[in-house]
């Protein structure tokens, strides 16, 4: 596991390197981190029947940019592990689950998208994104964002349950398994939450480790 390399190369790296050699990743905002206290606590309970309770807790995580850059070095694509001076090293699925508490033994992660996007999004999360919020078969997490953002006074369980939807759809797009934008989250995961009990017997931490290769 990762976790258990020693770090006295990278360290070294990250003080002696050069300010314009530092890569900055791109990080992107999961609302619900910084707004956790705004979310109904009914929303909550459905989010957690779903398995995705612990991540919304998380908090936004800061991103060291020296040690990023430090470990891109010693990584080797080819054999999806950071060789260090005296052990090579990986992330495993121990890892995705100790940090994320995400499901690694359930059912694996897979969709035929055959539906219509804008007619599923009207059916499980009660309304249509406009077109400008549609880009092939994803969503731009910013229309969930507006759209999530605060639940109705005036609400019932279908609601509730489309909210807590949504909020995932933010933290899979947003945190677990962005696309190369950042900015959008691919349709066919709400195809897997349909049911939020069922959708807790999936590998969602299987896709978090495949998408990291």
């Amino acid at each position: 596991m990762a976790r258990c390399c020693s770090y006295n190369t990278i360290i070294f790296r990250m003080k002696s390197r050069e300010v314009e050699g530092i890569i900055r990743p791109r990080c992107s905002t999961v609302w619900a981190f910084t707004n956790l206290h705004t979310i109904d606590n009914h929303v909550r309970k459905k989010i957690n029947e779903a398995g995705f309770f612990y991540i919304i807790t998380m908090g936004q995580i800061g991103i060291n940019q020296r040690l990023v850059s430090s470990l891109i070095e010693t990584w080797r694509l080819e054999m999806h592990t950071f060789h260090f001076p005296h052990r090579e090293a990986t992330i495993t699925l121990e890892d995705v689950t100790l940090q994320l508490s995400l499901k690694i033994d359930g059912l694996p992660i897979t969709s035929v998208i055959t539906n219509d996007v804008r007619v599923a999004c009207h059916a499980l999360l009660g309304d249509t994104p406009p077109n400008k919020y549609i880009k092939g078969k994803s969503i731009y997490l910013s229309w969930l964002r507006q759209k999530f953002k605060q639940l109705p006074v005036d609400t019932n369980d279908n609601v509730v349950t489309q909210h807590a939807k949504g909020h995932i759809l933010m933290m899979i797009g947003g945190c677990l398994l962005l696309d190369t934008s950042g900015a959008r989250v691919y349709f066919m995961y709400l195809l897997l939450l349909c049911n939020l009990t069922e959708a807790s017997h999936y590998s969602w931490g299987g896709a978090v480790l495949a998408t990291l290769f």
